[in-house]
Parts: C-alpha cells; sequence; structure tokens
C-alpha cells in the first residue's frame, strides 16, 4: 500500500512540475505569429541543432584594432590579443546557450534563438524569450 501511494504521490508531482512548463519550439511559433500576424497554424517551427547563435549573429566579424600605443608594444599587443579572445569566447558560449530555431509561415523564413527567461526565484520554464537574427533572404 506504502509503495502505491508513493507512486501516486509521485506522479502527481511530476504531472504539476510539467504543467507549467512551456516548451522551446511552442515559444518559437508563438512570438513569430505575434510578429508577423500569422495564424499559428501556418508557422513552421524546425530546430536547428546544427546551428550556433554566435554564428548566426556575429559571423566572422572582424576584430577590433588595437590602440597604436598598444599595438607598438608586443608585450601590451599579447595581452590585448588575450583579453579580447578570452571576452569573445565567453560572448560565443554565451549566445551558444540559447536552442536555436528555423520558422517560417506567412511569406517570412527567419532564424530565431530562443530561452526560458530568468526571474528572481529562478528560470521562468512558463515564459519563453526569442531573438530574431539578422535578415536573411526568403528561399
Amino acid at each position: 500500500m506504502r509503495a502505491v501511494l508513493s507512486i501516486c504521490l509521485w506522479t502527481v508531482l511530476v504531472v504539476l512540475s510539467s504543467a507549467g512548463c512551456k516548451r522551446l519550439k511552442t515559444g518559437a511559433r508563438e512570438d513569430f505569429a505575434e510578429r508577423y500576424s500569422c495564424p499559428e497554424d501556418r508557422v513552421e517551427v524546425r530546430e536547428r541543432d546544427d546551428v550556433k547563435w554566435s554564428t548566426v549573429v556575429l559571423g566572422d566579424a572582424p576584430r577590433e584594432a588595437p590602440p597604436a600605443e598598444v599595438k607598438n608594444d608586443p608585450e601590451r599587443l599579447a595581452k590585448w590579443n588575450a583579453d579580447r579572445a578570452e571576452q569573445d569566447a565567453e560572448t560565443r558560449e554565451t549566445l551558444d546557450d540559447l536552442d536555436v530555431f528555423q520558422v517560417r509561415g506567412c511569406g517570412h523564413d527567419e532564424l530565431v534563438a530562443c530561452s526560458h527567461p530568468a526571474d528572481g526565484d529562478g528560470v521562468a520554464t512558463d515564459r519563453v524569450v526569442c531573438f530574431q537574427g539578422p535578415k536573411r533572404p526568403n528561399p
């Protein structure tokens, strides 16, 4: 009897905890539909695990040039380059934590990155925020 109650309690907890979780794919669909006034049943969403968001947003953007006074001092230039490389790696890692989706419908086709936003108590799994990438030509 105790085992049955334990299983029942566990099942109830699992159902309640998943009830407030919105899928990122659902958030991508809703965001796109609202942005383009496109009915959700006409929106196609495909996960793009093969795409890194940092590549979409940053691409191979050229690195800023160091100031002349730094460029002419080898030790300072080495530090400047190391600092920039660390900053770039941190930025790319943060961007790549986002899930990427290709979303299309109503004449639009774009890549978006979505995540559950942080709130005061952790992560708000009942909400999704999405970010648009640079505009791409329609296929």
